[in-house]
Protein backbone atom coordinates (compact mmCIF):
# COMPACT_ATOMS: atom_id res chain seq x y z
CA UNK A 1 0.00 0.00 0.00
CA UNK A 2 2.81 2.44 0.86
CA UNK A 3 4.61 1.94 -2.47
CA UNK A 4 1.28 2.59 -4.23
CA UNK A 5 0.90 5.85 -2.30
CA UNK A 6 4.44 6.84 -3.26
CA UNK A 7 3.81 6.11 -6.93
CA UNK A 8 0.61 8.17 -6.93
CA UNK A 9 1.83 11.22 -5.00
CA UNK A 10 5.29 11.46 -6.58
CA UNK A 11 3.77 11.53 -10.06
CA UNK A 12 1.13 14.02 -8.93
CA UNK A 13 3.91 16.25 -7.57
CA UNK A 14 5.78 16.13 -10.89
CA UNK A 15 2.73 17.14 -12.89
CA UNK A 16 1.75 20.01 -10.59
CA UNK A 17 5.13 21.57 -11.34
CA UNK A 18 5.09 20.61 -15.01
CA UNK A 19 1.86 21.57 -16.75
CA UNK A 20 2.19 25.34 -16.82
CA UNK A 21 5.99 25.62 -16.98
CA UNK A 22 5.84 26.78 -20.65
CA UNK A 23 3.22 29.41 -19.80
CA UNK A 24 5.11 30.48 -16.65
CA UNK A 25 8.39 30.68 -18.56
CA UNK A 26 6.77 32.81 -21.26
CA UNK A 27 5.46 35.17 -18.55
CA UNK A 28 9.06 35.59 -17.36
CA UNK A 29 10.12 36.65 -20.85
CA UNK A 30 11.26 33.31 -22.28
CA UNK A 31 11.16 32.68 -26.05
CA UNK A 32 10.16 29.34 -27.58
CA UNK A 33 13.83 28.39 -27.72
CA UNK A 34 14.28 29.40 -24.07
CA UNK A 35 11.27 27.26 -23.17
CA UNK A 36 12.86 24.35 -25.01
CA UNK A 37 16.01 24.72 -22.89
CA UNK A 38 14.02 25.08 -19.65
CA UNK A 39 12.03 21.93 -20.36
CA UNK A 40 15.12 20.14 -21.68
CA UNK A 41 17.37 20.80 -18.67
CA UNK A 42 14.81 19.12 -16.42
CA UNK A 43 14.95 16.00 -18.56
CA UNK A 44 18.75 16.14 -18.88
CA UNK A 45 19.27 16.00 -15.14
CA UNK A 46 16.58 13.31 -14.82
CA UNK A 47 18.55 11.25 -17.35
CA UNK A 48 21.76 11.64 -15.36
CA UNK A 49 20.33 10.77 -11.95
CA UNK A 50 18.26 7.85 -13.32
CA UNK A 51 21.40 6.17 -14.60
CA UNK A 52 23.45 6.84 -11.46
CA UNK A 53 20.86 5.92 -8.87
CA UNK A 54 19.33 3.01 -10.77
CA UNK A 55 22.71 1.28 -10.51
CA UNK A 56 23.22 2.37 -6.90
CA UNK A 57 19.85 0.87 -6.01
CA UNK A 58 21.00 -2.48 -7.41
CA UNK A 59 24.25 -2.35 -5.45
CA UNK A 60 22.94 -0.96 -2.15
CA UNK A 61 19.68 -0.61 -0.18
CA UNK A 62 16.54 0.33 -2.12
CA UNK A 63 15.00 2.11 0.87
CA UNK A 64 18.06 4.34 1.33
CA UNK A 65 17.91 5.48 -2.30
CA UNK A 66 14.20 6.22 -1.97
CA UNK A 67 14.65 8.31 1.17
CA UNK A 68 17.53 10.29 -0.33
CA UNK A 69 15.56 11.00 -3.50
CA UNK A 70 12.43 12.17 -1.74
CA UNK A 71 14.39 14.33 0.71
CA UNK A 72 16.13 16.10 -2.16
CA UNK A 73 12.82 16.49 -4.04
CA UNK A 74 11.16 18.24 -1.09
CA UNK A 75 13.77 21.02 -1.20
CA UNK A 76 14.27 21.24 -4.98
CA UNK A 77 10.57 21.47 -5.86
CA UNK A 78 10.02 24.20 -3.29
CA UNK A 79 13.01 26.12 -4.66
CA UNK A 80 11.15 26.61 -7.96
CA UNK A 81 8.83 29.10 -6.24
CA UNK A 82 11.73 31.57 -6.03
CA UNK A 83 12.43 31.72 -9.80
CA UNK A 84 12.24 35.30 -11.11
CA UNK A 85 13.52 35.02 -14.70
CA UNK A 86 14.23 32.32 -17.33
CA UNK A 87 17.75 31.69 -15.98
CA UNK A 88 16.73 31.05 -12.38
CA UNK A 89 13.78 28.97 -13.55
CA UNK A 90 16.17 26.85 -15.63
CA UNK A 91 18.41 26.27 -12.61
CA UNK A 92 15.47 25.34 -10.40
CA UNK A 93 14.11 22.94 -13.01
CA UNK A 94 17.57 21.33 -13.32
CA UNK A 95 17.61 20.55 -9.60
CA UNK A 96 14.00 19.33 -9.67
CA UNK A 97 14.76 17.04 -12.61
CA UNK A 98 17.76 15.53 -10.85
CA UNK A 99 15.64 14.76 -7.79
CA UNK A 100 12.94 13.13 -9.93
CA UNK A 101 15.38 10.64 -11.46
CA UNK A 102 16.63 9.24 -8.16
CA UNK A 103 13.74 7.04 -7.04
CA UNK A 104 11.94 5.38 -10.04
CA UNK A 105 14.43 2.55 -10.66
CA UNK A 106 14.55 1.63 -6.98
CA UNK A 107 10.77 1.80 -6.71
CA UNK A 108 10.19 -0.45 -9.75
CA UNK A 109 12.73 -2.95 -8.40
CA UNK A 110 11.05 -2.91 -4.98
CA UNK A 111 7.68 -3.72 -6.54
CA UNK A 112 9.18 -6.48 -8.71
CA UNK A 113 10.86 -8.17 -5.75
CA UNK A 114 7.55 -7.98 -3.88
CA UNK A 115 6.03 -9.89 -6.83
CA UNK A 116 3.37 -7.26 -7.53
CA UNK A 117 1.92 -6.52 -10.97
CA UNK A 118 4.09 -3.91 -12.67
CA UNK A 119 1.25 -2.87 -14.97
CA UNK A 120 -1.07 -2.14 -12.07
CA UNK A 121 1.69 -0.36 -10.15
CA UNK A 122 2.67 1.82 -13.12
CA UNK A 123 -1.00 2.68 -13.68
CA UNK A 124 -1.07 4.45 -10.31
CA UNK A 125 1.53 6.85 -11.67
CA UNK A 126 -0.88 7.69 -14.46
CA UNK A 127 -3.60 8.23 -11.88
CA UNK A 128 -1.26 10.65 -10.13
CA UNK A 129 -0.70 12.48 -13.41
CA UNK A 130 -4.45 12.75 -13.94
CA UNK A 131 -4.96 14.17 -10.44
CA UNK A 132 -2.07 16.57 -10.94
CA UNK A 133 -3.44 17.87 -14.24
CA UNK A 134 -6.89 18.41 -12.77
CA UNK A 135 -5.60 20.16 -9.66
CA UNK A 136 -3.24 22.31 -11.75
CA UNK A 137 -6.10 23.20 -14.08
CA UNK A 138 -8.25 24.26 -11.12
CA UNK A 139 -5.47 26.31 -9.48
CA UNK A 140 -4.37 27.86 -12.78
CA UNK A 141 -1.06 29.63 -13.31
CA UNK A 142 -0.47 30.24 -9.59
CA UNK A 143 2.97 28.71 -9.75
CA UNK A 144 3.90 29.49 -6.15
CA UNK A 145 0.97 27.39 -4.91
CA UNK A 146 1.70 24.61 -7.39
CA UNK A 147 5.37 24.39 -6.35
CA UNK A 148 4.51 24.36 -2.64
CA UNK A 149 1.89 21.65 -3.18
CA UNK A 150 4.44 19.58 -5.13
CA UNK A 151 6.93 19.84 -2.28
CA UNK A 152 4.28 18.72 0.23
CA UNK A 153 3.45 15.69 -1.93
CA UNK A 154 7.10 14.66 -1.83
CA UNK A 155 7.17 15.17 1.94
CA UNK A 156 4.34 12.63 2.16
CA UNK A 157 6.32 10.25 -0.09
CA UNK A 158 9.32 10.59 2.24
CA UNK A 159 7.18 9.60 5.24
CA UNK A 160 5.76 6.61 3.37
CA UNK A 161 9.24 5.46 2.30
CA UNK A 162 10.51 5.87 5.87
CA UNK A 163 7.96 3.26 6.98
CA UNK A 164 8.93 0.74 4.28
CA UNK A 165 10.88 -2.37 5.20
CA UNK A 166 14.06 -2.95 3.25
CA UNK A 167 14.10 -6.17 1.25
CA UNK A 168 16.74 -8.74 0.37
CA UNK A 169 17.79 -8.88 -3.25
CA UNK A 170 20.37 -10.83 -5.26
CA UNK A 171 23.95 -9.58 -5.01
CA UNK A 172 25.38 -8.15 -8.21
CA UNK A 173 28.89 -7.49 -9.42
CA UNK A 174 30.40 -4.26 -8.14
CA UNK A 175 31.07 -3.19 -11.73
CA UNK A 176 29.42 0.23 -11.89
CA UNK A 177 29.75 1.90 -15.28
CA UNK A 178 28.64 -1.07 -17.32
CA UNK A 179 26.86 -0.56 -20.62
CA UNK A 180 25.97 -4.24 -21.03
CA UNK A 181 22.34 -3.80 -19.98
CA UNK A 182 21.89 -0.83 -22.30
CA UNK A 183 23.44 -2.55 -25.31
CA UNK A 184 21.72 -5.89 -24.72
CA UNK A 185 18.32 -4.17 -24.76
CA UNK A 186 19.14 -1.51 -27.35
CA UNK A 187 16.05 -2.30 -29.41
CA UNK A 188 13.78 -1.36 -26.53
CA UNK A 189 15.76 1.62 -25.22
CA UNK A 190 16.76 3.47 -28.39
CA UNK A 191 13.41 3.02 -30.12
CA UNK A 192 11.62 4.32 -27.03
CA UNK A 193 13.98 7.29 -27.08
CA UNK A 194 12.98 8.18 -30.65
CA UNK A 195 9.25 7.94 -30.05
CA UNK A 196 9.38 9.92 -26.83
CA UNK A 197 11.56 12.59 -28.42
CA UNK A 198 8.70 13.31 -30.79
CA UNK A 199 6.16 13.26 -27.98
CA UNK A 200 8.13 15.71 -25.84
CA UNK A 201 8.49 17.95 -28.89
CA UNK A 202 4.71 18.28 -28.75
CA UNK A 203 4.29 18.49 -24.97
CA UNK A 204 6.91 21.26 -24.75
CA UNK A 205 4.64 23.70 -26.54
CA UNK A 206 1.26 21.95 -26.23
CA UNK A 207 -0.26 24.25 -23.56
CA UNK A 208 0.51 27.21 -25.83
CA UNK A 209 -0.95 25.33 -28.82
CA UNK A 210 -4.15 24.62 -26.87
CA UNK A 211 -4.39 28.29 -25.92
CA UNK A 212 -4.13 29.18 -29.62
CA UNK A 213 -7.01 26.76 -30.28
CA UNK A 214 -9.15 28.57 -27.69
CA UNK A 215 -8.65 26.48 -24.53
CA UNK A 216 -8.78 28.11 -21.09
CA UNK A 217 -6.47 27.04 -18.24
CA UNK A 218 -9.24 24.78 -16.95
CA UNK A 219 -9.70 23.07 -20.31
CA UNK A 220 -5.94 22.64 -20.69
CA UNK A 221 -5.95 20.79 -17.37
CA UNK A 222 -8.93 18.66 -18.40
CA UNK A 223 -7.42 17.74 -21.79
CA UNK A 224 -4.12 16.82 -20.19
CA UNK A 225 -5.95 14.75 -17.54
CA UNK A 226 -7.59 12.55 -20.20
CA UNK A 227 -4.25 10.99 -21.12
CA UNK A 228 -3.29 9.62 -17.67
CA UNK A 229 -6.92 8.79 -16.78
CA UNK A 230 -7.14 6.45 -19.76
CA UNK A 231 -3.64 5.13 -19.04
CA UNK A 232 -4.71 4.20 -15.52
CA UNK A 233 -7.59 2.11 -16.85
CA UNK A 234 -5.65 0.50 -19.71
CA UNK A 235 -2.44 -0.34 -17.82
CA UNK A 236 -4.35 -2.35 -15.22
CA UNK A 237 -5.62 -4.72 -17.93
CA UNK A 238 -2.32 -5.50 -19.68
CA UNK A 239 -1.05 -8.44 -17.60
CA UNK A 240 -2.36 -11.12 -20.04
CA UNK A 241 -0.74 -9.53 -23.13
CA UNK A 242 2.70 -10.31 -24.55
CA UNK A 243 5.29 -7.55 -24.22
CA UNK A 244 6.25 -7.74 -27.89
CA UNK A 245 2.68 -7.15 -29.10
CA UNK A 246 2.20 -4.27 -26.67
CA UNK A 247 5.38 -2.54 -27.83
CA UNK A 248 4.55 -2.78 -31.54
CA UNK A 249 0.97 -1.58 -31.00
CA UNK A 250 2.28 1.33 -28.94
CA UNK A 251 4.39 2.67 -31.79
CA UNK A 252 1.67 2.39 -34.40
CA UNK A 253 -1.01 4.04 -32.24
CA UNK A 254 1.41 6.88 -31.44
CA UNK A 255 1.58 7.66 -35.12
CA UNK A 256 -2.22 7.88 -35.40
CA UNK A 257 -2.58 10.05 -32.30
CA UNK A 258 0.11 12.58 -33.24
CA UNK A 259 -1.25 13.06 -36.76
CA UNK A 260 -4.72 13.71 -35.33
CA UNK A 261 -3.32 16.67 -33.33
CA UNK A 262 -2.00 18.21 -36.54
CA UNK A 263 -5.48 18.47 -38.09
CA UNK A 264 -7.38 19.69 -34.99
CA UNK A 265 -9.35 22.89 -35.84
CA UNK A 266 -10.13 23.64 -32.15
CA UNK A 267 -9.13 22.35 -28.73
CA UNK A 268 -12.12 20.01 -28.48
CA UNK A 269 -10.91 18.08 -31.52
CA UNK A 270 -7.69 17.25 -29.64
CA UNK A 271 -9.61 15.05 -27.18
CA UNK A 272 -9.97 11.90 -29.39
CA UNK A 273 -6.24 12.00 -30.10
CA UNK A 274 -5.51 12.12 -26.37
CA UNK A 275 -7.40 8.83 -25.96
CA UNK A 276 -5.29 7.23 -28.71
CA UNK A 277 -2.03 8.57 -27.27
CA UNK A 278 -3.02 7.29 -23.82
CA UNK A 279 -3.46 3.78 -25.20
CA UNK A 280 -0.21 3.98 -27.17
CA UNK A 281 1.90 5.02 -24.17
CA UNK A 282 0.22 2.46 -21.91
CA UNK A 283 1.15 -0.34 -24.31
CA UNK A 284 4.64 0.96 -24.97
CA UNK A 285 5.68 1.85 -21.42
CA UNK A 286 4.30 -1.24 -19.69
CA UNK A 287 5.53 -3.59 -22.43
CA UNK A 288 9.02 -2.06 -22.50
CA UNK A 289 9.41 -1.89 -18.70
CA UNK A 290 8.19 -5.43 -18.14
CA UNK A 291 10.46 -6.75 -20.86
CA UNK A 292 13.71 -5.27 -19.54
CA UNK A 293 12.90 -6.04 -15.88
CA UNK A 294 11.98 -9.65 -16.61
CA UNK A 295 15.00 -10.35 -18.83
CA UNK A 296 17.78 -8.68 -16.78
CA UNK A 297 19.20 -9.57 -13.35
CA UNK A 298 19.96 -5.90 -12.50
CA UNK A 299 16.32 -4.90 -12.15
CA UNK A 300 16.73 -1.32 -10.88
CA UNK A 301 19.38 -0.56 -13.52
CA UNK A 302 17.17 -1.90 -16.33
CA UNK A 303 14.15 0.07 -15.07
CA UNK A 304 16.30 3.14 -14.43
CA UNK A 305 17.52 3.06 -18.03
CA UNK A 306 13.91 3.28 -19.22
CA UNK A 307 13.66 6.47 -17.19
CA UNK A 308 17.02 7.59 -18.59
CA UNK A 309 15.74 7.17 -22.15
CA UNK A 310 12.68 9.20 -21.22
CA UNK A 311 15.01 11.84 -19.78
CA UNK A 312 17.24 11.85 -22.85
CA UNK A 313 14.18 12.17 -25.06
CA UNK A 314 13.04 15.01 -22.85
CA UNK A 315 16.22 16.92 -23.67
CA UNK A 316 16.19 16.23 -27.40
CA UNK A 317 12.43 16.62 -27.70
CA UNK A 318 12.28 19.90 -25.81
CA UNK A 319 14.97 21.44 -28.02
CA UNK A 320 13.40 19.92 -31.13
CA UNK A 321 9.93 21.21 -30.26
CA UNK A 322 11.14 24.65 -29.18
CA UNK A 323 13.34 25.29 -32.23
CA UNK A 324 10.87 23.88 -34.77
CA UNK A 325 7.99 25.88 -33.28
CA UNK A 326 10.07 29.06 -33.20
CA UNK A 327 10.94 28.94 -36.89
CA UNK A 328 8.18 26.90 -38.55
CA UNK A 329 5.19 27.02 -36.18
CA UNK A 330 3.71 24.63 -33.63
CA UNK A 331 2.13 22.30 -36.19
CA UNK A 332 5.57 21.57 -37.63
CA UNK A 333 6.63 20.13 -34.26
CA UNK A 334 3.50 17.96 -34.21
CA UNK A 335 4.22 16.62 -37.70
CA UNK A 336 7.81 15.96 -36.65
CA UNK A 337 6.58 13.87 -33.74
CA UNK A 338 4.74 11.57 -36.13
CA UNK A 339 7.97 11.09 -38.12
CA UNK A 340 9.90 10.27 -34.93
CA UNK A 341 7.26 7.74 -33.90
CA UNK A 342 7.35 5.72 -37.11
CA UNK A 343 11.15 5.92 -37.06
CA UNK A 344 11.12 4.41 -33.57
CA UNK A 345 8.96 1.55 -34.78
CA UNK A 346 11.27 0.81 -37.71
CA UNK A 347 14.35 1.00 -35.49
CA UNK A 348 12.76 -1.39 -32.99
CA UNK A 349 12.03 -3.96 -35.68
CA UNK A 350 15.56 -3.64 -37.09
CA UNK A 351 17.42 -3.92 -33.77
CA UNK A 352 15.25 -6.76 -32.47
CA UNK A 353 15.76 -8.69 -35.70
CA UNK A 354 19.53 -8.17 -35.42
CA UNK A 355 19.45 -9.31 -31.77
CA UNK A 356 17.52 -12.43 -32.77
CA UNK A 357 20.08 -13.29 -35.44
CA UNK A 358 22.92 -12.89 -32.90
CA UNK A 359 21.02 -15.17 -30.53
CA UNK A 360 21.00 -17.93 -33.15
Amino acid sequence: MRVNNIQFFSNMANVLSLLFIPVFAASLGASYIDIGFIVGIYSATTLLSSFIFGRLADLYHLRTVLLGGFGFAIASFLLQAFATDPSTLMLARALAGFSVGIHPGALIAYVHYQKQSLGRFISLGSLGWMAGFLVAGLIGVRMDLLFIFSSLCYAFCFLQAFMLKDIKKPKLSDSYFSLNTLLKNSGVYFSLFLRHTGAVGIWTIFPLYLKELGASAFWIGVIYAINPAVQFLIMRMLDPFENEKLIRAGYLLSEVGFISFFFAPSYLYVIPGMFVIACSWSFLYVGSTRRVVELNPDKATAAGLINSMIGAAGVAGALFGGVLSQFFGVRAAILGAAVFSISGFLLYKTLEKAAGMRGH
